[in-house]
């Protein structure tokens, strides 16, 4: 339905050994990975099902925050997370 930009916050874990990824703006939206690639191409898979399943549910959700008003803890990266929703149904 719609092409979404939201900024996600990844960070190295050094006890789990992952890229740890957050979404600042929404509830309940996080993933990992091995490698840094591996957490963005995460990242952009958890973000494009959350934002899908929210559209089909009319659930309302919240609206990206500026890049200046997220707060970025020291040593993490915040990196803009692009999808398109109707990537994310299945189509028949």
């Amino acid at each position: 339905m719609a092409i979404y930009k939201y900024y996600s916050i990844i960070e190295w874990c050094e006890e789990d050994q992952t890229f740890n990824v957050d979404f600042p703006d929404l509830e309940n939206v996080f993933t990992d990975g091995d490698t840094l690639h591996e957490a963005i191409t995460m990242a952009q898979d958890v973000l494009g099902s959350a934002l899908a399943y929210n559209e089909d549910a009319n659930i309302l959700f919240n609206p990206p925050s500026p890049a200046k008003d997220i707060h970025l803890p020291e040593g993490a990266n915040l990196i803009q997370i692009t999808v398109d929703t109707d990537d994310f149904r299945d189509v028949e």
